[in-house]
């Protein structure tokens, strides 16, 4: 049985099970995963066959023995260290594109993506965009169409159950919101909505779950604005704490936006997990969110950066709960059809075939 050999430069964080999920998975192609690090004993993300490159010492040797087909890079800023390698030892070379590793948002990454992938192009390589906006993105950065193959990533719907929403007799509706705290996922935007519509509804809370860099300047402002007692950062959390959060939620807020360094989204995980779970989403036109929501039948779509139409939307959910089940329905079944874990991983190693069979005819014609 031939193999893909996953590549990453560390080991899996707490938000990537995604990631997790497609390394793991034992499809048409046997699962081998490499990088430059010691795999933790004690870890949620285990791996059947993990290797440290670093203790190998004869990769040609070693890619032979493991019958290796092709090398799977699953961050575009990771593909840069091992591309080298494939190229020397003749290994046909896949790199997964998630966000600003595809943009060309900006002079600055632009410049860098560029020069990132200007090599890469020229060998027996594959681009596997999240979304249709990314895979226009690659174009500009000169990735050939031909070697472009956009593949949605996958929820499990089984950590995702759906359930009908109906707003509380109280009046204490929960908001929540999941991205890592950086300036494009738009939770400045959303924490200044939150204050106009808390003045009608006092009763409301916002959830926002993640961790980074913005943290310190997200809590001074949610200090500024006097809202302590209604918006809380939750930090990091696990994937499977982060259902049992949605379960508790009324209403998903993630109003995405191009960050100043030109940083986008693909289409983001957390909405399609909001969408499966049946809470009624929110979000911007941004990059590859339109692929995802219909703008009034799946959910709402506002402008980026639009404080106003953030808070009317959310508004419009609050007046009219009614209409929450006719949109998370349509939801669902969007992501049933679409972004299924199964499915994707499925079509995740039908591309691996196509990809792997058509280099093995172009070395024939050679």
């Amino acid at each position: 049985m031939e193999t893909i050999a996953h590549y990453l430069m560390e080991d899996v964080k707490v938000n990537q099970r995604f990631i997790y999920n497609q390394m793991i998975y034992q499809g048409l192609y046997r699962t081998i995963v490499i990088g430059p690090f010691q795999k933790k004993s004690d870890t949620d993300f285990p791996f059947e066959s993990f290797y440290n490159m670093n203790e190998i010492t004869d990769l040609d040797a070693f890619f032979k023995e493991q019958n290796v087909a092709a090398i799977h890079a699953h961050h575009g800023k990771h593909a840069i260290d091992i591309f080298p390698i494939a190229m020397q030892h003749k290994i046909p070379f896949i790199v997964s594109i998630r966000g600003s590793d595809g943009s060309a948002q900006s002079e600055i990454l632009y410049n860098k993506n560029f020069s990132r992938y200007r090599s890469i192009v020229n060998h027996e390589s594959l681009f596997v965009p999240v979304c249709h906006f990314l895979g226009s993105e690659l174009l500009k950065l000169g990735v050939p169409k031909e070697k472009i193959s956009v593949l949605h990533g996958g929820i499990d719907l089984n950590v995702f159950p759906f359930q009908e929403r109906q707003a509380p007799q109280n009046g204490e509706c929960v908001i929540i919101s999941v991205g890592r705290l950086v300036q494009k996922k738009g939770h400045e935007t959303l924490i200044h909505a939150f204050k106009s519509v808390q003045k009608k509804h006092p009763g409301i809370m916002l959830k926002i779950i993640g961790g980074g860099k913005e943290r310190i300047n997200l809590q001074r402002l949610i200090d500024e604005l006097e809202l302590t007692h209604s918006v809380f950062l939750l930090g990091k959390m696990s994937l499977f704490d982060i259902a049992e959060e949605l379960k508790k939620a009324h209403l998903f807020c993630l109003p995405s936006e191009t960050a100043q360094n030109g940083d986008v989204e693909g289409i983001p995980n957390a909405l399609k997990e909001a969408m499966a779970i049946g809470l009624p989403v929110i979000s911007t036109r941004h990059a590859g969110i339109p692929e995802l929501i219909t703008h009034l039948r799946t959910g709402y779509l506002i402008e980026e950066g639009n404080i106003q139409q953030l808070e009317d939307c959310i508004e419009s959910f609050l007046r009219s709960p009614e209409a929450w089940r006719e949109f998370s329905q349509a939801a669902r079944y969007v992501i049933e059809d679409k972004f299924d874990l199964e499915k994707q991983l499925r079509k995740q190693h039908e591309l691996y075939d196509r990809f792997v069979k058509n280099q093995l005819k172009i070395g024939q014609s050679e």
